[in-house]
């Protein structure tokens, strides 16, 4: 039986049932198209799409994206040279400067977490079977930023950090090794994001969904400013300009206290619309950024979005008014990589 294992997939019996080596499909990975003008090489995964075999099922979708993100990953490793290498699990792929063992504890640790993720969200999370995650833990900070800054199309400001998800072309994790004690709660929070990916949830629900989440699975430590000084900044804050950046979904690009404000706020909501789980699990299944979620709030939860806010806020201007939103609205998750999706339709 280990022969037949050896010879299917490169691995041993033992290394398959452990789920952390992978089970290699019979894909090959197209020619990478990738982006010019960046530090670092970075796929121009649109350009990908083209690519993507028109007869395949969903196992053979995620077959083509996974041997596509394992290339991009093996040009990235020859860029950064030793000592960088490219692991695997089930459903993730992780490029990082670790020995085998801390690599094979990441490994597990997210592998763990999805499934305690699609647990506690069942019926709203999904796998997506558009190719496996892909993790990048980079050797020190400055290699991060500068990794970062190549999806950044404004003057390069935002928020600092030793770990995030980028959910541009192909959604994956990036890391610095020196953080990576801390690679839990981000891990819980951003791949919720991704096993929320098959919605198109607004911002504020995506990130309030999150955030709880990640509570749930790595309860926070004591909080920076107390429940009053929390209130009075969010009373300080929020007006009938600031609450449309957090319907829309811009306020979590803004740098300033607005940022980790709205992440607050989205908690608060996401607690108050989940009290009843069936009605918050039929919102969020129908709720669309377009709007901010208030068709689906009306119908599922019965009341307007602005009552949340009143709940926290007081009364005021709290109205989602989508028709004043000028350029639209942010995801807060990765691409949904459309077209690969209609051909599975």
């Amino acid at each position: 039986m280990i022969e037949i294992f050896k010879r299917l997939f490169g691995t041993t019996a033992g290394d398959a049932e452990a789920g952390l080596v992978v089970q290699r499909q019979a894909v090959q990975a197209p020619p990478l198209v990738m982006r010019e003008g960046t530090t670092l090489p970075i796929v121009n995964w649109e350009a990908m799409d083209q690519f993507v075999p028109v007869d395949s099922d969903a196992p053979g979708i995620d077959a083509f994206w996974t041997a596509t993100a394992r290339s991009w990953l093996e040009e990235l490793r020859v860029t950064l040279g030793k000592p960088y290498l490219i692991h695997e699990s089930g459903r993730f792929l992780l490029l990082s400067p670790q020995e085998a063992r801390p690599a094979k504890l990441t490994l597990e640790y997210v592998e763990k977490t999805r499934k305690r993720i699609l647990r506690l969200l069942e019926g709203i999370a999904a796998e997506s079977e558009l190719g496996k995650v892909c993790i990048l833990v980079l050797k020190d900070q400055e290699r991060y930023y500068e990794y970062v800054s190549n999806y950044h199309q404004d003057d390069g400001e935002y928020s600092l950090s030793g770990g995030m998800f980028l959910q541009y072309g192909y959604g994956h994790f990036v890391f610095v090794e020196s953080k990576i004690h801390e690679i839990e709660p981000t891990i819980a929070h951003e791949l919720t994001h991704c096993l929320l990916q098959h919605l198109p949830l607004p911002a504020w629900l995506n990130e309030g969904i999150a955030v709880n989440t990640e509570h749930r699975f790595c309860p926070p430590g004591r909080p920076l400013f107390d429940p009053d000084e929390m209130h009075q900044k969010h009373v300080n804050f929020w007006n009938a300009s600031t609450i449309q950046e957090f319907w829309s979904g811009k306020s979590w690009r803004r740098t300033d206290d607005g940022n980790m404000l709205s992440y607050d706020l989205a908690k608060h909501f996401a607690v108050f619309t989940s009290e009843d789980a069936a009605a918050f699990r039929a919102f969020a299944n129908s709720a669309d950024m377009a709007d901010g979620g208030s068709a689906a709030a009306l119908e599922y939860l019965g009341y307007p979005l602005e009552h949340l806010a009143e709940a926290v806020l007081g009364e005021g201007p709290w109205r989602p008014k989508p028709e004043t939103w000028g350029q639209g609205t942010e995801r807060g998750q990765f691409r949904s990589m459309a077209s690969t999706v209609r051909r599975l339709q």
